[in-house]
């Protein structure tokens, strides 16, 4: 027998619609006579298998039960038979008409209308690509022509200002999420997304526009993915970023770097699903794409960050030569660096050098101390406006801390830690924190190191 399970996504929008089992099959039948289908007529039982034992009828009951649903929801938007957990999506997009022009704008204009009428809790009908399958997803960036752009429907709309403009709404987006979390601003980016992205469909002035909409396009991507990823719906934040990375393949060679950016994003997801031989993977990847960019921010960013993976992996040695790249990536650095770039500055590079010390205290005890040097430099230069990554700063000093055997230091950076936590919307600060929980109870097991747990105890149990 094939292995069932229950279709949350179906469950999902029948409570939505606040129906039983009787009164669903009973509108079903009322839209499936409306249809012309005058033998579609289950019963209550049957509507309880499609949920509790997952079972999938056949066509055209998922279409039918979509319009039913999108009716007594009361939906703007109508649902489709993939949103109720039928017809699943592939397993990876595409590998050749998913990265055609066309094909990415449908994408992502389906994926953003879709996002629109759901709810964080919506379960998701997005698979969580890994392993072979992820490696196979971003494989086309590297390894397709650039495509022609198909011919505007409505020429002639759009120019480099209109770019511009795009560009600047986006940063502003990147800003709020550096300072609020992802949960705040999440909603208005895919609706900008889908704007844009509609934009580009309908409307541009030369094919030199066209390309760098698709930049535009990609960038928003990234920050929407980011954000998605932020609030810990990992699936979907991984397929905005894989949109991101098609239409940065649109944009030709304009779009290397942006590409180069999203493939940081998924190795990042990647680091913190722990999943860490997928993320080296995927930093390797867009170093090879970017290549023959030359040294600069991008560079610096990528060689840190494959540092960290090879440290996470136990490869100390590689480890340190790919902090030695990055130093050197960064001291190339030029000051005109694209907006998605600048937040890789000294004190991210400082911080991420104290992380992979940390990581190889697990194998060197002495390395902790050269940890919490690292750290505290880092975190001094922060910027202010950046709350998120300065609440990770005291979490990960409150670690290195901890390993030293500074427990009054360890409490003072959660305590730091605890109030920035308090501004911002972001369940990643909450997945951290929880790690830093398992450090001290694996390693303080004095007073303070009780009192500082209780604490994050009692952060974590608030609404």
């Amino acid at each position: 027998m094939a292995d069932r399970r229950r279709n949350d996504a179906l469950a999902h929008w029948v409570a939505r619609a606040q129906s039983s089992y009787s009164e669903l099959a009973t509108e079903l039948q009322r839209e499936a006579r409306r249809a012309g289908h005058h033998d579609i007529a289950p019963g209550k039982s049957r509507v309880g298998r499609w949920i509790n034992d997952g079972e999938q009828p056949r066509s055209p009951v998922p279409e039918l039960l979509a319009a039913t649903l999108t009716r007594m929801c009361r939906l703007p938007r109508p649902l489709t038979p993939t949103d109720l957990g039928f017809a699943r999506q592939p397993r990876t997009p595409a590998p050749s008409g998913g990265w055609f022009p066309h094909a990415v704008m449908a994408s992502i204009l389906n994926t953003t209308r879709s996002d629109a009428v759901t709810d964080d809790d919506t379960p998701s009908s997005t698979p969580l690509l890994s392993a072979r399958e992820l490696r196979d997803a971003v494989q086309p960036w590297l390894h397709l022509p650039d495509p022609e752009l198909p011919p505007a429907t409505r020429a002639g709309r759009i120019g480099m200002s209109d770019v511009r403009a795009i560009q600047r709404t986006t940063d502003a987006f990147r800003a709020l999420d550096n300072a609020h979390g992802g949960g705040l601003s999440r909603r208005a980016v895919v609706g900008q997304l889908h704007h844009v992205t509609s934009l580009l469909h309908h409307g541009r002035t030369t094919d030199e526009v066209g390309r760098h909409l698709f930049v535009a396009v990609a960038d928003l991507a990234s920050v929407a993915g980011w954000m998605t990823h932020d609030v810990g719906r990992h699936a979907e934040a991984q397929h905005y970023l894989l949109l991101g990375l098609q239409a940065a393949k649109s944009a030709g060679p304009a779009g290397a770097g942006i590409a180069g950016h999203l493939l940081n994003c998924l190795s990042r997801q990647a680091n913190h699903l722990e999943r860490h031989e997928d993320a080296l993977d995927l930093v390797q990847a867009a170093q090879y794409g970017t290549r023959k960019l030359p040294p600069g921010r991008l560079r610096a960013l990528l060689s840190t960050l494959e540092a960290r993976c090879l440290a996470t992996l136990g490869q100390l040695p590689e480890s340190r030569r790919s902090l030695a790249a990055a130093d050197d990536a960064l001291a190339a650095d030029d000051p005109d660096a694209p907006t998605w770039a600048r937040w890789f500055d000294r004190a991210e590079h400082g911080v991420t050098v104290g992380v992979c010390d940390l990581i190889a205290s697990d194998h060197a005890p002495d390395r902790a101390a050269h940890a919490v040097q690292q750290i505290s430099s880092g975190t001094a230069h922060r910027p202010a406006e950046r709350t998120r990554s300065r609440a990770f700063d005291q979490i990960v000093l409150a670690r290195a801390h901890t390993r030293t055997g500074d427990l009054e230091a360890a409490d003072a950076a959660t305590a730091a830690a605890l109030d920035l936590f308090g501004h911002v919307t972001s369940t990643r600060i909450a997945d951290r924190l929880r790690e830093l929980d398992r450090e001290l109870s694996a390693r303080a097991t004095s007073r303070t190191g009780r009192a500082t747990r209780e604490r994050i105890h009692a952060a974590l149990a608030r609404p």
